[in-house]
């Protein structure tokens, strides 16, 4: 279309600006690099006054690389026109030094003028572009820097999994599906790594609640509960009890479940210590309460059984309080405890009443010892129920009113009658004391007493010792 004539031919005024425009800088420059008329664009004023650059040599606004970079593209456009041959598009880069000392890269595209033998140099400031070639580097920088740390942390992460010598298995709570697992974990369950990662955690185990495992590991993780859940291997057959770790990576809940052999007697290197997993499975299932102190009385850690003596929830809501809120006199008790632990290393039997999270008080007798061979000394209590030793011994002290009655027969009846009546006396205690003993059940205690169920019936309603709905 322009070369059909169809565009009329541009003022020069119009053609300056339309060139300033569509570049940043515009120059027109003789083969001899003389400026002959300098112009830039209306929104890039970075060049400063261009007007004194006309009639001035480009080398005083060009770095000595540029200039003769730009004189060999003025001599080659010169040569081609000389010789009439067609003109290609020529572009060369340069950089500007402006007056401030700034160094401005410029991209030309250069155009022989038939008129006058000048060039029309079109130039681009490509300080935008390298800022953003620049960003582009630092990012890949970046990127390649992330790798290399993802790098080492996965082989910290392989190493540490493959040299411990604890079973460790990595499973995503919303499939159930195995992530990860070491060696030691692959051979407990009695299966190839490859196989097991992947599969369903829960096809790896047998048991008739196998559908809630996930909710069991996932509550026992989340609850502070120290227990472990006890599982059957379906592939070896093993007992194993899982130690659940709840924690969230990339957004996905994960479990980290620690794997233990149940009953595990092996010795050797490497091999479980059969005291600490004895000592373990004591204060995970022990009927006494066991709780770990600092030396300040700040409870670290403490058993099931004391949770559920104390009717607390959970260990997160018993942890960092003082072992004072929970004796009925407070810090009272926890010094005499603390004082007579630390200067005897034990102390026994220390009798008082546990009050729980109801105000309730519960009675118990208290044997701490004091931790003394660590850089933060530690006192362990144990806690046991004694308010049935009460009772028991409640109704001992009505047994000895009944041996102060036979007393005080002597005197007022024979010998034969006094020892038939403290017959009598002796064996309704020993009956009351296997009842209660044995909480009730009357064939335990028959047993105990060494009768039938129908003579302990018969003593049991002798004494009146029957309810009346079951006469």
């Amino acid at each position: 279309m322009l070369n059909a004539g169809m565009v009329p031919l541009l003022g020069s005024d119009l053609l300056s600006s339309i060139s300033s425009t569509l570049s940043d800088i515009v120059l027109l420059v003789d083969v001899s690099g003389r400026i002959h008329a300098a112009s830039s664009n209306p929104n890039h004023r970075s060049f400063g006054e261009l007007p004194r650059w006309n009639g001035t040599d480009i080398a005083r606004v060009l770095d000595t690389e540029s200039m003769a970079k730009l004189r060999d593209r003025l001599g080659s456009l010169a040569a081609q026109a000389r010789r009439g041959e067609r003109l290609a598009q020529v572009w060369c880069e340069v950089t500007h030094r402006l007056e401030d000392g700034a160094a401005v890269p410029v991209r030309y595209s250069m155009h022989w003028l038939n008129q006058g033998d000048r060039v029309l140099m079109l130039g681009r400031d490509q300080r935008p572009m390298i800022e953003v070639q620049q960003q582009l580097v630092s990012a890949q920088i970046a990127l390649e820097r992330d790798y290399e740390t993802q790098r080492e942390i996965d082989t910290r992460y392989r190493l540490l999994m493959d040299v411990t010598s604890d079973a460790i298995l990595l499973v995503a709570t919303g499939t159930r599906r195995v992530v990860d697992v070491n060696h030691n974990a692959a051979a407990l369950l009695g299966a190839s790594r490859g196989d097991l990662i992947g599969s369903d955690l829960l096809a790896e185990f047998d048991g008739p609640r196998q559908g809630e495992l996930m909710d069991t590991l996932a509550a026992t993780a989340g609850s502070d509960l120290t227990a472990p859940v006890e599982v059957q291997a379906r592939r070896s057959q093993k007992r194993l009890l899982i130690h659940p770790k709840v924690f969230r990576a990339a957004g996905e809940r994960l479990v980290l479940c620690r794997l233990d052999e149940a009953g595990a007697g092996i010795t050797g290197p490497g091999a479980p210590d059969p005291l600490a997993a004895n000592l373990r499975q004591l204060f995970y299932k022990g009927v006494d309460g066991i709780v770990f102190t600092d030396k300040d009385g700040l409870i670290l850690s403490a058993s099931e059984s004391f949770l559920n003596l104390t009717d607390t929830a959970t260990l997160s809501a018993m942890r960092g309080r003082s072992l004072a809120d929970y004796l009925a006199r407070g810090m009272v008790d926890l010094k005499v405890l603390l004082d007579n632990a630390r200067r005897a290393g034990h102390l026994r039997m220390y009798s008082t009443k546990v009050t729980t999270d109801f105000n309730s008080q519960v009675a118990v007798d208290i044997s701490a010892t004091w931790l003394n061979d660590r850089t933060h000394p530690v006192m362990a209590l144990v806690v046991r129920d004694s308010s049935r030793s009460e009772a028991l011994r409640s109704s001992i002290s009505s047994g000895d009113n009944n041996m102060r009655n036979v007393l005080d027969l002597v005197g007022s009846s024979s010998l034969k009658d006094i020892v038939a009546e403290t017959t009598n006396v002796v064996e309704k205690i020993c009956i009351e004391t296997a009842v209660e003993l044995t909480r009730n059940n009357r064939v335990a205690a028959a047993e105990m007493l060494g009768l039938s169920r129908q003579s302990l019936y018969v003593k049991l309603r002798k004494y009146g010792l029957l309810n009346r709905d079951e006469d």
